[in-house]
């Protein structure tokens, strides 16, 4: 046992879980003042609250380790719930400066009014990630999670979501899979959540039809066996309404775990297909009206707005405002990828969902907390600091409160606010002081 003692607010988000993440706000941050937390040798919080409550409880265990939180504000840890973590952007380790097939270039391209499904048709895009991605050893692609799942962990992340979908054969999205599987097993105690993104560009020269039939025929009973969940995009130059209709059909007949890349680019029926599947999540949800948020609002289906995307593709921004003044859970992430959306800055997401979507800073910490864990199926266990769930949480740095959060933008300052990060009870991360 494990007892956290000297928090100065301990912020546990009970009101948020209490309201299933739809429309939160400060109050429901649940804040305790002079609190403490016990935690079990699984990693999970057997009390928190008032420390003289705490305190009473750890006394009836006879082995109890005391850690002082130094006067710290406590609140729980992020969940980063939709990247694409696994690519390759260079062609061989020694080769450093090449970056023939990189997509640096698709950003002026996209300045300059090339659409994204124009850049995809003349080869670049995701299909560009594939070439390299496919030509990658195993040893450059756990590499290259490891450094970016650290960069998450230090902004106060606790679990992500990664996801497959740059193989340009069933045999390469299998070996994509397993170097997830294998990735996730290595990196704990930070969770990692893998997702097959199998559905995600379809290979040239293979029709959407073939490609399909061998996601189901091969992805899905291996998702099914791994317990890895899966996705598809739903959109023009993509999968259709019909095909998506029937991955998904198929993947609730396996009861497996789903989200969907949904009405990005255009009104392509996504959400309409998330909602009656009942998906975990629809992510991008841009081009959606009244009609399409009100059945989302009245779904249990989390709704991921991506904005640092947006700005990349010079895409309008999600009517978050819309969705959740209608109920609408609502959560946020990076959608980390090479190309439309580089950057692994959660402070960037938060302050453009603040400044550009008209949300509350209750409303961003939700988002990235509680809403975040449910959009990945995590939300029994993660995104508050309650008892039976995990301790998973961040202690701010002296003197740093909640405000200091999803404010600064820049090198020092993007969540500097972050003092240590705890996963399952056990500090995984800690800031030098300076």
């Amino acid at each position: 046992m494990i007892l956290y003692t000297d928090i100065k607010a301990l912020h546990t988000f009970a009101g948020i879980v209490n309201k299933d993440g739809r429309r939160p706000t400060d109050v429901d941050f649940s804040t305790v003042h002079g609190a403490a937390m016990l935690i079990d040798r699984g990693g999970r919080i057997v009390l928190a609250g008032p420390t003289d409550e705490v305190k009473a409880r750890a006394a009836r265990y006879k082995t109890v380790k005391r850690v002082s939180l130094k006067g710290a504000e406590i609140l729980p840890a992020f969940t980063e719930c939709h990247t694409h973590l696994l690519y390759e952007q260079r062609l061989l380790e020694n080769q450093p400066n090449d970056d023939a097939v990189a997509r640096a270039d698709e950003f002026e391209l996209r300045n300059q009014g090339v659409s994204y499904l124009e850049i995809g048709f003349r080869g670049g895009g995701i299909r560009s990630t594939m070439e390299l991605t496919s030509r990658a050893s195993e040893k450059q692609l756990q590499t290259s999670l490891s450094a970016r799942a650290t960069e998450f962990l230090e902004q106060g992340v606790a679990a992500i979501e990664i996801k497959s979908g740059y193989a340009a054969t069933i045999e390469e999205e299998l070996r994509h899979l397993q170097v997830l599987r294998r990735f996730a097993k290595r990196s704990r105690p930070l969770k990692i959540v893998v997702t097959a993104l199998s559905a995600h560009a379809i290979p040239q020269g293979v029709a959407e039809s073939e490609w399909l039939d061998q996601v189901l025929a091969k992805i899905f009973p291996f998702a099914k066996k791994e317990g890895i969940r899966v996705d598809i995009f739903i959109e023009k130059g993509a999968f259709s309404q019909q095909s998506g209709r029937r991955y998904l059909r198929r993947a609730q007949e396996l009861g497996l775990k789903f989200s969907v890349h949904a009405d990005q680019l255009s009104t392509s029926g996504g959400t309409d297909l998330g909602v009656e599947f009942a998906a975990q999540s629809v992510d991008h949800v841009i081009e959606i009206g009244e009609k399409e948020i009100k059945r989302l609002a009245q779904s249990g289906t989390t709704a991921v707005l991506l904005p640092a995307a947006d700005v990349y593709t010079r895409l309008p921004f999600p009517k978050a405002r819309q969705m959740i003044d209608a109920g609408v859970r609502v959560a946020l992430a990076t959608d980390h990828n090479p190309g439309s959306s580089p950057g692994l800055d959660l402070a960037f997401v938060g302050c453009l969902a603040r400044a550009s979507m008209q949300m509350t800073l209750a409303e961003v910490l939700a988002a990235y907390t509680y809403n975040a864990a449910c959009a990945i199926g995590l939300g029994d266990e993660r995104g508050a600091l309650v008892p039976g769930r995990r301790a998973d949480f961040i202690q701010l740095a002296p003197e740093c409160g909640l405000r200091d959060l999803f404010y600064a933008v820049g090198p020092r300052r993007s969540m500097a606010a972050v003092q240590s990060v705890y996963i399952s009870g056990e500090r995984a991360f800690s800031r030098p002081r300076r």
